[in-house]
């Protein structure tokens, strides 16, 4: 058996290579078990999205990759990497939402997901600073302010309406907010259980994995550090009660990096809310 492997020391991009890491072949067998996990997902959790809602998502993973090659945003630090990046295409090309709204811009990446997965969409994006873009969409509304203080006119079904919550504010918070305002539909990141708030800076606390967590009693005090700096978050009992009654279903997206070899995803979960009184 004979192995061919050049250039070890050379990592001078070489522009006649493929743009795929793997030969044909071997992609698509990446690709069909991605495609696998996250029609899954869709087929157990998106099950009000508009009829072909599965397809879209398989069609969306094939897609993916030479998508993600073009991305405007190289290193999006901070931000959504390759396996969150191709759940929130795929689940946005599944869903089909006539309106996005996103809270947490950062450089612009996830607006560029948005915009390649709903080329027709309206896109609101908030941020408390937009100067930190680097990819700027012609067609999206941004708003450098939080999402709570704009008016937002929706003409079409809620159920078509998609929120992503990327701002490190309370998920509960935000949970109540997107209730109020009618959306049905919502992606929250950054979902850390309690003994895993020190990955993130700035965790949105109390989290969707906290307030579902059975082991955390009114008045437990959640203790973490990240950095060498102490937090601390004591348990409200009955808010939590009341706020776990606005979600309907809630479903912590797999993680892909066992499939993928990309690093580790950072609690993507997506929500489906209860309908308003």
């Amino acid at each position: 058996m004979s192995v061919s492997i050049k250039n070890l020391q050379d990592k001078t991009p070489d522009p006649s290579a493929p743009r795929r890491p793997l030969t044909p072949q071997l992609a698509a067998r990446l690709d069909d078990s991605l495609a696998a996990v996250i029609c899954a997902a869709v087929r157990e959790h998106l099950s009000f999205a508009p009829d072909g809602a599965e397809d879209r998502a398989r069609v969306a993973v094939l897609r993916f990759q030479d998508i993600y090659d073009d991305r405007p945003v190289r290193d999006n630090t901070g931000g959504s990497g390759f396996n969150d990046s191709l759940w929130l295409f795929a689940l946005a090309c599944a869903l089909a939402p006539e309106v996005v709204v996103e809270s947490g811009v950062h450089k612009g990446h996830s607006t560029w997901l948005f915009r390649q997965a709903c080329p027709d969409a309206v896109i609101y994006s908030f941020d408390i600073t937009l100067n930190k873009r680097i990819y700027i969409d012609e067609n999206t509304q941004y708003f450098e302010s939080d999402w709570m203080s704009v008016p937002l006119p929706f003409d079409s079904l809620p159920a078509r309406h998609l929120i992503f919550f990327d701002d490190h504010i309370s998920h509960v918070q935000r949970l109540r907010e997107a209730h109020d305002r009618g959306f049905r539909c919502a992606l929250f990141d950054d979902n850390f259980p309690a003994h895993q708030l020190y990955a993130t800076g700035g965790p949105p606390v109390p989290t969707l994995a906290m307030l579902f967590d059975s082991d955390l009693q009114p008045g437990t005090e959640v203790c973490w550090t990240r950095n060498g700096k102490a937090y601390s978050y004591v348990y409200d009992g009955a808010d939590m009660a009341s706020a776990r009654g606005l979600v309907r279903h809630m479903a912590p997206l797999p993680d892909l990096a066992a499939l993928s070899r990309h690093s580790l995803g950072s609690g993507l979960t997506l929500v489906q809310l209860a309908a308003a009184d």
